[in-house]
């Protein structure tokens, strides 16, 4: 199984990989919304990790748009916790969604990533699902969840003694959003000219970056009106500092009644960045290519482990 901290020899005798689902709810607003833990559409709740579990190997957070809505571009992220667990941070995006000009279009979006968490468990405990709406507008989504679950833990993790080894842990991830770092951040419209967010705080001890997540959505999506540019990731703390990389673009489109707009998640990445201190305040920054007709919003995701 490919996934981080899951990637080496697997015993086929005893080791088992297999999903549950946190089913879907409607994100009304931009506040947190908690997911149906009890697999129950429209019903939010704790999930309760199965008694065989002793990994969250990842998750898959999946959206649909309950009513198509013209010159609207969908962004929202999930975000997982647990008490019980001892969770840190962990939010990550959904796939976006971007629509066109007209009300006879087609709406497009990539398939839902899988992202991995490495949470070792023992089964039993409660876990939270939560998905947030980034961008208040009228066309509501529904987030649902699949989570794949492994009955032995995440490589380097030592079930009798509940110990890390040392440069192993749990995968955590930070998004400078409405949940942390203040909102999405309009691009601004001129091309060589650049926007920088509020940044996020990433605390001790100290962490390597595995992958940066940008994602850039139109706020009105305009015909004929691409969309590419360059993403700075800027800390001091970073072992190397900044970090340049091209946003996925957004391919213009032709005329007002069929054609939408297709919207990518950027990753850069895999990597393995440390930080020399801690805490840590990276802020992004996006410098457009080519000047735009209207503006764009765009945010910055974090996905690291502890490297103490």
């Amino acid at each position: 199984m490919p996934v981080l901290g899951h990637d080496g020899n697997i015993d086929f005798t005893t080791q088992a990989y297999w999903l549950d689902y946190i089913a879907g709810l409607s994100l009304t607003t931009t506040a947190k919304i908690k997911l149906g833990g009890t697999q129950v559409y429209g019903t939010g709740a704790d999930y309760l990790l199965p008694t065989a579990a002793r990994c969250i190997v990842a998750v898959r957070p999946k959206l649909v748009l309950t009513t198509p809505t013209a010159n609207q571009a969908v962004l929202a992220t999930l975000k997982v916790e647990s008490g019980d667990l001892h969770m840190g941070d962990f939010e990550v995006f959904a796939s976006p969604l971007d629509s066109g000009l007209g009300t006879a279009e087609d709406v497009y979006s990539d398939p839902a990533p899988w992202w991995p968490l490495m949470q070792p468990c023992n089964g039993g405990e409660k876990m939270q699902f939560y998905g947030t709406a980034q961008i208040a507008n009228t066309a509501v989504v529904s987030m649902s969840v699949d989570v794949l679950l492994c009955n032995y833990p995440p490589e380097g993790f030592n079930l009798g003694n509940a110990q890390w080894r040392k440069g192993y842990g749990p995968v955590q991830a930070k998004i400078a959003g409405i949940n942390s770092g203040g909102g999405p951040t309009n691009t601004g419209t001129a091309a060589l000219t650049p926007a920088t967010d509020g940044g996020v705080t990433i605390s001790a001890p100290k962490k390597r970056i595995l992958m940066f997540v940008g994602v850039v959505v139109g706020t009105t999506p305009a015909a004929s009106k691409p969309l590419s540019g360059q993403f700075n990731v800027n800390a001091s703390e970073m072992f190397v500092n900044p970090q340049r990389f091209a946003m996925e673009p957004i391919q213009g489109f032709l005329g007002a009644t069929t054609a939408g707009a297709l919207d990518h998640l950027t990753k850069a990445g895999p990597m393995n960045l440390g930080f020399t201190t801690n805490p840590s305040t990276p802020k992004a920054t996006i410098s457009l290519d080519t000047t735009i007709t209207t503006t764009g919003n765009f945010e910055m995701g974090y996905i690291y482990i502890d490297n103490p």
